[in-house]
């Protein structure tokens, strides 16, 4: 009897020691991309964003203020775009931020907590959301908008 407590606690004191020592992977830092776009009063912009590993969703953290259209799509080659036309002969500065947040996506995915059961409906690897590889992106863009004669008058 006192060699299968002995063994029971060693057992249990082992399991506690190898899944203390299962450190979490760390999540790389933002990557942050700052881009400054001059416009044509009503001219069309479209920002190809970046591929990322596990084709995680972008989302406008930030919204423009001054837009008829600003929003994150898909192209017809299937990449993931960016879109913005200003509001109708607008002219000034404009700025919006669009991010992968990963997080949040896999929170949005997996209301009960990031490691969902079984395998993952989202399509992340082994259902893991907090994955250290997935890179994180964060797009400032800042626009400026001119009418068509500030436009020929400074080139």
């Amino acid at each position: 009897m006192k060699k299968t407590i002995i063994m029971l606690a060693t057992a249990g004191a082992l399991v506690a020691g190898m899944a203390s020592c299962k450190k979490e992977p760390m999540p790389k830092e933002a990557i942050t991309q700052t881009i400054n776009v001059g416009l044509k009063s009503n001219e069309n912009y479209t920002f190809t964003l970046p591929k990322n590993q596990e084709d995680d969703p972008y989302e406008i953290t930030s919204q423009a203020k001054h837009f008829g259209i600003s929003e994150v799509g898909v192209n017809t080659s299937g990449e993931r775009v960016f879109n913005y036309t200003p509001s109708k002969d607008y002219i000034g500065s404009d700025q919006v931020i669009i991010s992968n947040d990963r997080e949040k996506t896999c929170q949005q995915m997996h209301p009960g907590g990031p490691q969902p059961l079984g395998p993952p409906p989202c399509g992340h690897q082994k259902g893991n959301c907090k994955g250290g590889e997935e890179d994180h992106y964060i797009i400032t863009i800042n626009f400026v908008m001119q009418s068509n004669s500030e436009i020929a008058i400074t080139k």
